[in-house]
């Protein structure tokens, strides 16, 4: 009971799938693990998305108010007493173009996690000429 190690997870961060990933159902758990391949998004006991990092063209981390906002036309949040509800938006590109995953998730630890990546990616961005 007390000497039993909890059952390792093979993550990094643990968030909620909101949109973006076909078979993956809105406000279901997400598990998000950086690997040589990418980045690899798993359901506990379902499907896994895999994003290669050259892909990914920006990150954005924004309160739920803000990104209803921006993306859905309403500022709306559904997040009960103090807690806010936080969202990362993947940009990538697609054979069809630019797409974006969002998921959203409330505790510090995950928010650490998708701030150090969202550093790694501005890190690779290139300079361009408009």
């Amino acid at each position: 009971m007390f000497g039993r190690k909890k059952k390792d997870l093979p993550v990094e961060a643990r968030m909620m799938h909101y949109e973006g990933l076909p078979g993956f159902p809105q406000d279901g758990p997400c598990f998000m693990e950086q690997t040589e391949a990418g980045l690899v998004f798993r359901q506990a006991n379902g499907p896994a998305a895999t994003l290669p990092l050259e892909k990914v063209t920006g990150l954005e981390m924004m309160p739920e108010r803000n990104f209803m906002a921006r993306y859905h036309g309403m500022a709306a949040t559904t997040a009960h007493g103090k807690a806010v509800k936080w969202f990362a938006v993947f940009h990538y590109s697609a054979q069809d173009g630019e797409r974006m995953l969002a998921f959203w998730w409330v505790d510090t630890k995950t928010g650490a996690v998708i701030q150090k990546l969202a550093v790694q990616i501005r890190a690779k961005a290139q300079d361009y000429t408009l």
